[in-house]
Parts: C-alpha cells; sequence; structure tokens
C-alpha cells in the first residue's frame, strides 16, 4: 500500500474494510461522473481525480493501487462526514467563515499556478535566488548555525534588570515566559530554533557569533522590535546544500517573492477600511 495515502490518523480504524466500495466503472447522474455512492451520497471523479494529482505532486506513483486507496479515503471520509452530522456537529461550525477561507485558499492557488505558467521557473532563476541566498549567508558554502533563545522586552532598564534576575539563577525560559513581549516565542520558553548569521537582523547577528554555546550576553541588544536578551543554546556546522538539492526549496522561495511583491503592490491601490 502507498505509504502517506491515509492523512488522518483516524482512518487507521476503519481498515477492516480493505474491499473497494467503487464500481469498476465510474457511473454518471445528471452529468456528473461519480465513482461510488455512499449512503446515496454521490463522491464525483472530479473529487477523485484532485486527490489523485495532490498525490503526485508529493511524489507518489500513479497506480490502480493509488487510486483505489485514494477512493477508500474518500470513502471513509464521506462516512466520517455523514456520521458527524447524524450527530449534529455540523450545527457547531460556521460554514460561510470556514467556506470563505477555503475558496481564498483556492483561488490564491489558482492564481499562482497560472503565472508561473506563464511565466516558469527557469533554472537560470534557480541559479539566482541561490546565488542570492549564499550571499545571504556571508560566510561561503559553510557556516555555523545556532539553536538561539531570546527574551525581548520594551525598555533597556527591564532588560538589564531580567539580565541580572538570570545570572543570579532564575531561568532563563521562564523569565521569557513571564516577561517577553514577543508572543511568537515567549510559550516556547524564548526558543527561536536553529538559524544563520545571515537570517536575523544585525545587532543579533554580531552578538551571537561571539557567544559561546549555553551563554547569555551579558548585555542587551537594541533593536527596532526593542531590547533583546539572548541566549546560544547549541552551535552546529552548517553546509550550503547543492544546486540540485537546494531547488525545491529554492522554487518555493521565489513563489513567495512572488506573492509577497503582488500583495504589496495591490495593497498600494487598494481601499482598505478598519
Amino acid at each position: 500500500m502507498t505509504k502517506n495515502i491515509l492523512k488522518l490518523a483516524a482512518f487507521t480504524l476503519l481498515t477492516l474494510a480493505t474491499h473497494s466500495f467503487a464500481a469498476d466503472k465510474p457511473s454518471k447522474t445528471n452529468d456528473v461522473d461519480f465513482f461510488a455512492t455512499v449512503n446515496g451520497a454521490p463522491l464525483t471523479s472530479g473529487l477523485l481525480d484532485l486527490n489523485v494529482k495532490a498525490a503526485l505532486a508529493q511524489g507518489q506513483k500513479d497506480s490502480p493501487e493509488l487510486k483505489n486507496a485514494l477512493k477508500d479515503e474518500l470513502i471513509n471520509r464521506e462516512l466520517l462526514t455523514q456520521e458527524s452530522i447524524r450527530q449534529g456537529l455540523d450545527k457547531d461550525i460556521d460554514f460561510r467563515d470556514q467556506i470563505a477561507q477555503l475558496k481564498q485558499t483556492l483561488m490564491i492557488q489558482v492564481f499562482l499556478e497560472n503565472h508561473f505558467q506563464k511565466n516558469p521557473i527557469s533554472d537560470a532563476k534557480l541559479r539566482e535566488e541561490y546565488d542570492r541566498q549564499r550571499k545571504l549567508i556571508g560566510e561561503g558554502a559553510s557556516a555555523t548555525q545556532y539553536r538561539l533563545s531570546q527574551i525581548l522586552v520594551s525598555t533597556e532598564t527591564d532588560a538589564i534588570d531580567l539580565i541580572r534576575r538570570i545570572q543570579k539563577g532564575e531561568l532563563f525560559g521562564k523569565m521569557a515566559q513571564e516577561h517577553s513581549i514577543d508572543q511568537a516565542s515567549k510559550a516556547n520558553g524564548g526558543q527561536l530554533g536553529w538559524v544563520l548569521p545571515g537570517q536575523v537582523v544585525t545587532p543579533v547577528a554580531n552578538v551571537m557569533v561571539n557567544l559561546n554555546k549555553g551563554a547569555i550576553a551579558n548585555a542587551p541588544i537594541q533593536t527596532q522590535g526593542g531590547w533583546v536578551i539572548l541566549k546560544v543554546d547549541d552551535k552546529r556546522p552548517f553546509k550550503f546544500p547543492t544546486f540540485d538539492e537546494a531547488k525545491p526549496q529554492l522554487r518555493q522561495a521565489i513563489v513567495q517573492q512572488y506573492l509577497t511583491e503582488t500583495v504589496k503592490k495591490l495593497r498600494e491601490t487598494a481601499k482598505i477600511v478598519q
């Protein structure tokens, strides 16, 4: 069986239904093709095609086994959906907002696909992005990656006070959870994960490259967002991937750049009232 076909863990409880519920040939009603019905509800061939395309995009091999597995998955999803509705759980969902968000996601996807079909990403463009990212790191093909934690506060006085408390034995993570104004990291004790010097603001990069593993900066670092108390949790060598290894990430970076630039242009001419 193809790996990762059943995306929801709950479907593992339904593997007793190993035979195919679908007819060998698609049926047709009201000019709509469907491959199966579940308690009278048709499952369209178009829905199956969408799932096949998604599986192929993830690198899975097109085969009768893949299609049969996806048919069973869609049947299982319909059974769970019908049972959820039978229990009245659909009343707890704001379908209008959910559908609006789904429509936005689908239309953005179509927008991007249309653009890049007309403007394919060439190897030359990928190479340009590859060279840009290498230059951004600024340390050649090899570099050091740093696992950082931070506490971000509004004033230098607050930062100095917290550094003194940490030096006296109070836990960095606890201080981050209680005092940091960075909502993205405070819940994790200030942890930022692994970064390269070129991926953080210059004042922070200048300090972190001079700290040993486990060290905390003795003085707060001023940034546009506030005053940073910085800790280097760990270090490791980082070798920049080869051009071929980096291609998937490079494509994604180019798509994201186009999306960001498009949104910026649209916001400049849009009438937005908040």
